[in-house]
């Protein structure tokens, strides 16, 4: 693990190290039929106010969930998601016991931002907890990153609970075979450490952004657990934007550029 960039922040280090699995998927062969959940819509131009209010419209079929999503510039790439929120849908609908939004083929969009930074600490360190919210209608997030103990090291998952005090509420082994991955308990020992994920983004030519992985600063389980903590966001360059989900998992994002001085 290399550390290759370093920020401060109200007195905090915050460190990004490169990040390199222990063995990598095969990828998937080249195939030119469409899968049918797959997104067929269009983000129109999106603007965002001096009072972080963002507007945009979408339209099209196969939309799944829509977010707003903040990242935070470095040189030519991007860090995130520095926050993640679902859009709520005016109209929801139950599918197999699961609310999900009722979007029409139009969707004109108008949400106010809230930017800030949240960070999980471990009482003495510090790092990046770019986490994602629980699900649709669903109260706490979760931030996955990479435990490792003395016996092994591994990709896990940290859940926080949702009555707002914002405590480790599981953790969660995930051993990935093949397509499938079998999630199960862990007990953190003193000493065992967690490194969570920050999101590399870059625009690529044709319009998509190609996504990997970096580990945040290294926390070690001990006296104090875990927490997350919410702060101002740091003084510099982000994008905000728009980010839709399709009924296949995909994701397609459109951004605007705004700076925090």
């Amino acid at each position: 693990m290399e550390i290759f960039q370093t920020f401060e922040h109200n007195g905090r280090v915050l460190q990004l190290a490169t990040y390199e699995p222990a063995s990598s998927p095969k990828p998937k062969k080249a195939t030119s039929i469409r899968a049918p959940g797959a997104g067929k819509f269009e983000i129109a131009q999106i603007n965002l106010s001096d009072g972080f209010t963002l507007t945009a419209q979408v339209s099209g079929k196969n939309i799944a969930y829509i977010f707003t999503e903040i990242l935070l510039k470095d040189g030519g790439q991007y860090y995130g998601p520095v926050t993640r929120e679902y859009i709520q849908a005016d109209r929801n609908k139950e599918t197999g016991g699961i609310s999900r939004p009722d979007w029409g083929d139009t969707i004109n969009l108008s949400v106010k931002l809230r930017p800030s930074l949240t960070l999980l600490t471990d009482g003495v360190d510090s790092a990046f907890a770019f986490a994602t919210p629980t699900g649709y209608g669903v109260a706490g997030c979760w931030l996955d990153g990479q435990y490792t103990s003395a016996e092994s090291q591994t990709r896990a998952r940290i859940t926080f609970d949702s009555d707002g005090t914002l405590h480790v509420k599981e953790i969660l082994a995930i051993k990935e075979k093949g397509m499938r991955s079998t999630p199960h308990a862990l007990k953190p020992k003193p000493g065992d450490t967690f490194a969570p994920f920050v999101q590399v983004l870059t625009s690529e030519d044709n319009g998509k952004w190609k996504v990997t992985s970096a580990l945040s600063t290294p926390l070690t389980f001990g006296d104090q657990p875990l927490q997350l903590i919410t702060e101002v966001p740091m003084p510099a360059e982000y994008l905000a934007g728009i980010l839709v989900q399709d009924l296949d998992g995909g994701f397609t994002r459109k951004y605007v550029p705004f700076t925090v001085q």
